[in-house]
């Protein structure tokens, strides 16, 4: 167990070996993070998983080189890998990281980069040279025309009259919906973190400084309430299920 009140921790955290590595290593890290998260030191559980996110970040700016020329994405990408990291490094179940801490990252980064990539329509299948061929595997949904109709008025052109695989009149209704679900957060600074983040789509460092918390407690309070949510609209819809008369 590491001594979170040894005078020299912060030295031997950036210490190597000969051999280059940390002498006090990631997966050791991982294992400390977990255990003082069982314990309730949230405080010691976050120092650690920064110096993790320190240490991985030169793997995450790596591997999402291919989006400098999309700083938002990028930016995006490396948030959510840390995001990923951090909800892994604390979950007990997650064993991979534990074994091979190094190929689990490598991973966690090709997953994101290419999720990414899915998303924003921008991944294509290659020739055995690497060459992109074919049509993207996903159309962005900012090249999407909306289905809304055009006023008389307007003098643009008419919207497409095609069918769109999101139902863009569903999403008219779905802000009321969005606050009915947010009323089963008893917390109002959990509220406003996912109203901040979920919905109108702001980066955590804004969160953060609107919340008056540092970045690590907002990215934890949104997982922790996200998680809540969804188990709240499982039993929900289960509920909902039962009480459907049989036929």
């Amino acid at each position: 167990m590491i001594d979170l009140h040894d005078p020299t921790l912060k030295e031997r955290l950036r210490r190597r070996t000969p051999e280059g590595r940390y002498e006090i290593g990631e997966i050791e890290l991982v294992l400390n993070i977990r255990a003082l998260h069982v314990q309730g030191d949230t405080e010691g559980a976050h120092m650690l998983s920064e110096v993790l996110l320190e240490r991985c970040g030169p793997e995450f700016q790596r591997h999402t080189w291919g989006l400098r020329h999309r700083p938002d994405l990028r930016e995006e990408a490396m948030a959510n890998m840390s995001e990923h990291l951090l909800r892994e490094a604390m979950d007990p179940k997650e064993v991979f990281i534990t074994q091979n801490f190094i190929h689990y990252v490598r991973c966690l980064c090709v997953d994101e980069f290419n999720r990414v990539l899915r998303q924003e329509g921008l991944r294509y299948s290659r020739d055995d040279e690497g060459r992109p061929v074919g049509r993207p595997h996903h159309v962005p949904r900012a090249l999407m025309e909306s289905l809304q109709a055009t006023p008389v008025d307007d003098e643009a052109p008419p919207s497409a009259d095609v069918a769109d695989p999101e139902d863009q009149y569903e999403h008219l209704h779905a802000a009321e919906e969005s606050q009915r679900i947010l009323t089963f957060l008893s917390d109002p600074l959990d509220r406003k973190i996912m109203l901040l983040r979920a919905i109108e789509e702001m980066k955590w460092d804004d969160i953060a400084a609107i919340c008056q918390r540092t970045e690590r407690t907002v990215r934890l309070r949104y997982e922790r309430a996200r998680g809540y949510l969804r188990d709240c609209i499982m039993r929900e819809r289960a509920a909902y299920v039962r009480s459907e008369p049989q036929l």
